[in-house]
């Protein structure tokens, strides 16, 4: 039932992690146990060993993964599947007319539609604006 886990099998693979973390736990319990009698200097050990245990363990989870990238990056083999663009682009464009057909617009298609309305509006009025202020010159002085 446990030996094919997820859990277990990243505890073979990267067994100072669940070891740190323990350790970080039992330093963490030392710590609260000394506070519970009021003894401060063997919750202050508790304390300090707790960072302690949880830094090597911040370190364990890096090395590991510094370890597996480099691993990934010599074989070149990674568990991404690829991504089939096509397919997803064609899926999309069916999703859109299946839309359109239904009469529904998506929101990225009404912040197009807006920003082109506003675009036109300001070609308009610049449009409109160069025509009132550009003053024709008589022929006289030409």
């Amino acid at each position: 039932m446990f030996g094919d886990s997820k859990i277990v099998k990243k505890m073979k693979e990267e067994p100072l992690v669940p070891l740190g973390v323990g350790l970080t736990v039992c330093a963490l319990l030392y710590a609260a146990w000394g506070l519970h009698y009021k003894n401060i200097q063997q919750a202050q050990r508790g304390m300090r060993g707790r960072v302690i245990m949880q830094g090597l363990t911040v370190c364990a989870l890096v090395g590991y993964g510094v370890l597996k990238t480099k691993d990934t990056s010599q074989t070149g083999q990674t568990n991404m599947r690829p991504i089939n663009w096509d397919k997803l682009e064609r899926e999309a464009q069916e999703a859109e007319a299946l839309d359109l057909a239904k009469g529904k617009v998506s929101p990225a298609m009404e912040k197009l539609i807006a920003q082109a309305k506003k675009e036109r509006e300001e070609k308009a009025k610049s449009i409109i604006a160069k025509s009132i202020f550009v003053q024709e010159v008589p022929e006289s002085k030409k």
